[in-house]
């Protein structure tokens, strides 16, 4: 019995000394980056609102016949957060970018001509740096709807739109009037 003892505790001495010679798995390590803003304003601005990209497609050549045609609009939201109402009532939303040849436009870089980009509001046309919406803000969460398209920006018929990359940007500023 003495003699069966000491073998388990042979082997289980053994089996503990092959467990630790084991050579332990290999680990991932990365780091893990926090960004963001401390802002004195009626409400924050959503992360997924921040640095939005939208993108508008390929729109073929051929839908652009006359000034004013668009593509089909791709609508985008711009989330604020934690509103209080006791510090405004009201937010306003304005886009502003390098104007495109008329001015009502953002210019497009890329190799395309003959388009700019809009952004709509309810469906209705906002140019270059005026006020996009004024929207009654409540408390905690607000969500304000926009779309943009491509907008032919010449007289097609003399200066036809041509293809390429057409790629704009625009500084979005929410004040609280």
């Amino acid at each position: 019995m003495k003699a069966k003892f000491i073998r388990s505790s042979i082997a289980a001495t053994f089996l503990f000394g092959l467990m630790s010679a084991t050579p332990a798995l290999a680990e991932n390590t990365t780091n893990v980056y926090f960004k963001g803003e401390i802002v004195e304003s009626a409400c924050g601005l959503s992360p997924d609102s921040i640095d939005q990209t939208i993108q508008l497609g390929q729109q073929p050549t051929h839908i652009f016949k006359a000034k004013g045609d668009r593509s089909t609009p791709v609508p985008f939201q711009v989330k604020l957060t934690d509103c209080d109402t006791t510090v405004a009532t009201k937010a306003e939303f304005t886009f502003d970018s390098n104007p495109d040849t008329t001015g009502d436009l953002f210019s497009v870089e890329g190799g395309a001509t003959g388009v700019g980009v809009r952004i709509l509001h309810d469906g209705n046309p906002i140019d270059n740096g005026d006020v996009a919406a004024s929207n009654v803000i409540v408390d905690g969460t607000n969500i304000a709807s926009f779309s943009a398209a491509y907008e032919a920006n010449v007289d097609v018929t003399a200066t036809p739109v041509t293809a390429g990359v057409a790629e704009s940007w625009a500084l979005l500023r929410v004040t609280y009037p």
